[in-house]
């Protein structure tokens, strides 16, 4: 989260959609894995990073939802 927020700030991209789309993907990629891994990565990545909302795009890791 913080390479993807640091990476938006210095090249002007829209900061909370680079967070969202890095947040997305571990969440989703932990998914793979298994349920209770993305509850343990969505719970890691979703909320305020170096003052940056960040808020996941994916149903993918939400409490109850682990196997």
């Amino acid at each position: 989260m913080e390479g993807a927020i640091a990476v938006a700030k210095e090249t002007g991209l829209n900061v909370e959609e680079a967070a969202a789309a890095a947040a997305t993907g571990a969440i989703e990629a932990a998914g793979e894995v298994g349920g209770g891994a993305a509850v343990r990565v969505r719970r890691s990545v979703v909320g305020t990073i170096q003052g940056v909302k960040v808020v996941a795009k994916t149903a993918v890791g939400k409490e109850g939802t682990e196997e």
